[in-house]
């Protein structure tokens, strides 16, 4: 017997799957189109579909675990390690300052002009609250497609993992202090700077270290097993298991869900997965991603209401430049500060796209309808949630490729794709040898059919380097240079912290060395995405004056 839910989910895998075939043949960002593609399921007003709501349950127990574990599982670590001083600036105090900037803006823009009647301090709070994490979903799609400097995406997609979290605990505390719908089984606080302390770290940190345990031991099970399905399925336990147990702890599920992801893809993988069961794996959390936006963003078509957002257009475009103001006035502050306190300050043009890409998305609309039906200002805040929403996506999200044109950060429009597809199968080859390698050793194939099979590839290598060696002419190798260099200057930095461990230097010629490690560092980075001659100049200064200039293999 067919069930209605069933006719849904299948018609909306159905869309999802037209949709994308669309946005690719277009060249179309894909989650915008679902969001198009669900406003016009609405204006059709299907039946199927007719009940079809995005929910706390949906999103948050489904969807929401998905998507951030197959974000954090493919994180550079060391590079996330790097960049954590950033990341933690802008999703942690960014997100309690932003916030409070937001809920002043509003209040004297909505609530004391009369704009949005009955709109006052707590109204103010619990819209900065539901709005305080970006949902950069967009951005970061677009990202791939066009190529951004590898820093600049990791730093956006980190900040993203880690602040769905902190703003659901602000959530959690702004409704328990109004007595609205406190979570968590919280009653309202005798103490407001105690319990919000205590909240903070409890179910910040408590998720953190729930995450990092799970992981760990999701590591070394994978130790035990060599099956890429029965690994599969404990990346799917790990996953929801983290949430589950996490929320059940009363800690945040989302962050214990992050590091789960982050411990699992940088050493359980590492460690106790083989290639063939990592690529398994990759390809199901991928899947699992593609399906958990496709419903996200399908639903969020549905739920916009254009003929509400118009009569609240006014207040809607208010609220929307009152988060862009709030988020602006933290970065822009910021994060020249964070870059006196770091090695590795971030480029001035960095800041532009870190404000525009700082989209609002599903989350944001979520935790605005967990408000009880009885709160006399939900509706209002609701409609001012959705519209903010629909304004982030469309507005900032097709405006974001020609800002990054025009910052010159897209890297990746003047690839070789010749020669990037010669050096890729260079790799791919050296890979499958070493595999090919272990694979005899352990005795698990036959000598003669090893050797065989390493003919094929040592030909297939042969031919990758002389087609590389004849393109290599032809294509600008500074960008490759700089990354290669970036890694290099990493390396020396291991170095100085061993030579000073073996106390072969005093801490003042430590200190100046490392100082310039980081402004040699800083040069790469703020290194811009054009010219061959303008990255040959940077990376001139970054190799230092007695070296030969980045240039050209003739």
């Amino acid at each position: 017997m067919i069930h209605h839910v069933e006719v849904q989910v299948l018609v909306l895998l159905l869309v999802a799957a037209f949709v994308g075939m669309g946005a690719r043949r277009f060249r179309l960002p894909y989650t915008l189109a679902l969001v198009v593609a669900g406003l016009a399921l609405g204006f059709l007003d299907l039946g199927v579909l007719s009940d079809v709501e995005l929910n706390a349950d949906l999103l948050l127990l489904l969807l929401l675990p998905a998507l951030l574990f197959e974000a954090a599982f493919h994180i550079d670590f060391t590079e996330f390690r790097r960049n954590l001083g950033t990341i933690f600036m802008l999703a942690v105090p960014g997100v309690l300052v932003a916030g409070g900037v937001t809920a002043v803006l509003l209040y004297f823009g909505l609530g004391s002009t009369g704009l949005v009647a009955d709109f006052g301090w707590r109204e103010a709070l619990l819209f900065a609250s539901v709005l305080a994490a970006t949902d950069p979903v967009s951005v970061l799609a677009l990202f791939r497609q066009l190529g951004v400097p590898k820093r600049l995406y990791l730093i956006v997609e980190g900040e993203s993992l880690l602040n769905d979290g902190v703003a659901v605990v602000v959530f959690v505390i702004v409704t328990t202090v109004y007595g609205v719908g406190g979570a968590h089984g919280a009653e309202t606080p005798d103490s407001l700077t105690a319990y919000s302390l205590q909240t903070f770290l409890r179910m910040g940190g408590g998720g953190i270290l729930i995450g990092v345990a799970l992981g760990g031991a999701f590591s070394v099970l994978t130790r035990q097993v060599d099956d890429h399905l029965i690994e599969t399925t404990l990346t799917a336990v790990l996953a929801y298991g983290s949430f589950l147990i996490a929320e059940q702890l009363h800690c945040s599920g989302v962050l214990s869900t992050v590091f789960a992801g982050i411990v699992a893809g940088s050493y359980g993988a590492r460690v106790g997965m083989s290639h063939s069961t990592r690529n398994a794996v990759v390809d199901f959390w991928e899947f699992a991603a593609f399906i958990a936006n496709s419903f996200i963003f399908l639903l969020v078509g549905l739920e916009l209401e254009p003929v509400e957002l118009l009569h609240g257009g006014v207040a809607i475009v208010i609220a929307f430049i009152a988060t862009v103001l709030a988020r602006g006035t933290y970065v822009y502050a910021a994060i020249p500060l964070v870059g006196r306190l770091t090695t590795t300050p971030l480029p001035a043009s960095w800041r532009h796209v870190l404000v525009w890409g700082g989209l609002r998305g599903s989350l944001s609309m979520v935790l605005i309808l967990t408000l009880p039906t009885s709160f006399p200002g939900r509706g209002m805040l609701v409609t001012l949630v959705f519209g903010v929403v629909g304004l982030s996506l469309f507005v900032q999200g097709l405006s974001m490729a020609p800002l990054l044109r025009k910052l010159g950060l897209l890297v990746g429009e003047n690839r070789h794709h010749e020669y990037d597809r010669a050096r890729a199968t260079l790799i791919m080859s050296r890979y499958a040898l070493d595999e090919l390698a272990e694979l005899e050793g352990h005795g698990l194939i036959e000598s003669g059919v090893a050797a065989r099979l390493r003919r094929h590839y040592e030909s297939q290598t042969s031919k990758a380097e002389a087609q590389a060696r004849e393109l290599v002419s032809n294509v600008d190798l500074s960008a490759q240079t700089a990354e290669a260099l970036e890694r290099l200057i990493a390396a020396e930095r291991v170095g100085l912290r061993a030579a000073q461990h073996a106390e072969l230097l005093d801490d003042v010629t430590a200190e100046a060395l490392s100082v310039e490690l980081a402004k040699r560092l800083a040069l790469l980075d703020e290194r811009p995405g054009g010219t061959e001659a303008e990255l040959a100049e940077i990376l001139g200064q970054a190799l230092g004056p007695d070296s030969e200039r980045a240039k050209p293999v003739e």
